[in-house]
């Protein structure tokens, strides 16, 4: 696979970060692959100084392991990671929306309802590939639902756990999930008529659902190659 990373509003290390990231949330590059700075230099056409600062910067998100003396891997996922990170989003997250639906005003609406739109004309795949412009087209919506949150820490904190769940969510897309565009939709609705409780119970029913789905077809025997078992840690 070929790559041109340019340089333009971003620095370089960022496109190789960003780059990277989408390989790794659509599995391109799988779970626990070992990762080779000089073949990623060369792929992407960059120096190998703009490969490290990007995959330390991997690292502490949490998308890349270090490995003493044996250089970088993917990080791997699992079901006890999932659970772990469902249960940690759905509760942020929640707090986040209802804060953001408190202080929102008219001109977040119009926010709210533009992403929705654009969200609604991103197709999830591109000749049978997923496509990584839904996953950054999903990211800002969801963002712009919480935009209004008044709490900094716990906007950092929601961002790190919501671009983590966009690895299983990419899996339970493969598997099934036939009617995202109208969860995606009733959220906004109840956001935007200020129906703060069903806006985060349907939050929370859309976060819990991509751990359910990958759970019951991980018990139908339709088990997915990336996943440890619960007994194993990501």
């Amino acid at each position: 696979m070929g790559y041109t990373i340019v340089k333009t509003g971003k620095s370089l290390t960022e496109s190789v970060y960003l780059s990277l990231r989408d390989d790794i949330l659509t599995y391109r590059l799988k779970p626990a692959t070992k990762l080779n700075i000089a073949s990623i230099a060369k792929d992407r056409g960059v120096s190998l100084s703009a490969v490290r600062e990007a995959l330390a910067r991997l690292s502490s998100d949490g998308f890349v392991v270090t490995e003493p003396q044996r250089g970088f891997r993917v990080a791997s996922v699992s079901l006890a990671d999932l659970l772990d990170l469902t249960e940690r989003r759905v509760a942020i997250e929640g707090q986040c929306l209802l804060r953001s639906i408190q202080n929102g005003d008219l001109a977040w609406e119009g926010r709210v309802l533009a992403s929705l739109h654009e969200l609604s004309r991103t197709r999830v795949y591109l000749e049978n590939e997923f496509n990584p412009a839904w996953i950054n087209t999903h990211v800002r919506f969801h963002a712009t639902l919480v935009e209004a949150c008044d709490s900094p820490w716990l906007m950092r904190i929601r961002e790190l756990l919501f671009i983590h769940s966009e690895r299983y969510r990419v899996l339970s897309i493969h598997l099934d999930r036939p009617h995202l565009d109208s969860e995606h939709h009733d959220i906004a609705e109840a956001a935007i008529k200020r129906d703060t409780e069903r806006a985060v119970a349907l939050l929370t029913d859309h976060v819990k659902l991509t751990a359910q789905i990958i759970m019951e077809n991980e018990a139908a025997e339709h088990a997915s190659p990336f996943l440890a078992p619960p007994s194993q840690s990501a």
